[in-house]
């Protein structure tokens, strides 16, 4: 019997898929993140090997065919000198691609010629590919600079503001939402915490699950749920401005899943200027779209 593997490495999980020669899915696995540039290449390498530990203890020792590897720390496809930095001695395959996390994504949006494909997790990104096969991307420049309508950006501004309304003398539910977050009674308290190495981008990220929590009764979270679907929109925009006869704008990611202002907030924007474009959540998952990659590596 011969094995695919397949795997999607987002900012906060990873996700891989085993097919049979068939193409039937046989076993999936999760574990963290294996972003190298959020959490370094060695805790990237040890994430990953639990991932394959997990398989090998239900396939047993096993070589692949081939190896598809969707990973949130490229923009591009990987040089072999980064993918033996973080696969050596960890993934047995005859052959091992890599390419960014929405590149696999792209994979998994159908047969449309023109499509394109948005994702809000822990980062985000839009990438589309037209008629002619060519990929297009927008965003993605990651949290320093860029990562508009991600998690890790409604937290961060949520934060922002949190502090603000913290100096302001103002205990609303934005600041309490806070400090219980971060376990403290007191915002100030929390500095220490937010600031510690142990405090990874995946977990302040995670804080936006709770900003949408209270969004409906707090004005400022909604505000900045709100401003962040309309900032990332923009950039969709710019990429949908250059793919005109785009059908199709596939939806990807926690914050889009999970949020719904937000969700509806994005969409609301991109129908004002496409009205007729179809907008939809990416129905297969994307490990799954590696998984389509890596059968038909060559």
């Amino acid at each position: 019997m011969k094995y695919y593997l397949g795997i999607d490495g987002g900012g906060t999980r990873t996700t891989a898929a085993v097919s049979d020669e068939n193409g039937k899915v046989i076993l999936k696995a999760v574990g963290k993140s294996i972003n190298f540039y959020s959490v370094g290449m060695e805790k990237a390498r040890e994430n990953l090997k639990d991932v394959i530990y997990q398989i090998k203890n239900n396939l047993g020792e096993t070589e692949f065919e081939s190896t598809f590897i969707g990973c949130s720390a490229l923009d591009d496809e990987a040089e072999v000198k980064t993918i033996n930095a973080l696969c050596n001695g960890i993934i047995n395959a005859k052959k091992i691609g890599m390419n960014s996390d929405v590149f696999v994504a792209l994979a998994s949006s159908g047969e449309d010629k023109c499509r394109v494909v948005a994702i809000c997790g822990t980062g985000s990104i839009v990438t589309g590919i037209d008629e002619s096969g060519n990929v297009k991307t927008k965003g993605g420049w990651g949290h320093i600079f860029g990562d508009e309508g991600s998690a890790y950006s409604i937290a961060v501004n949520s934060l922002k503001a949190s502090a603000m309304l913290y100096d302001e003398g103002q205990k609303t539910p934005l600041v309490k939402c806070a400090e219980e977050y971060f376990g403290v009674d007191d915002l100030r308290k929390a500095i220490d915490k937010i600031y510690s190495t142990e405090t990874t981008k995946d977990v302040l990220a995670d804080f936006a699950k709770k900003v949408a929590e209270i969004a409906e009764e707090d004005f400022v979270a909604k505000t900045v749920i709100i401003n962040e679907a309309h900032f990332f929109s923009k950039t969709v925009l710019a990429l949908l401005n250059e793919m005109r006869n785009c059908k199709l704008l596939s939806l990807y990611g926690g914050v889009f899943q999970n949020n719904e202002l937000f969700r509806n907030s994005f969409i609301e924007d991109i129908k004002e200027f496409h009205s007729d474009l179809k907008i939809e959540m990416l129905t297969l998952p994307p490990e799954e779209g590696a998984l389509k990659i890596a059968r038909g590596m060559q």
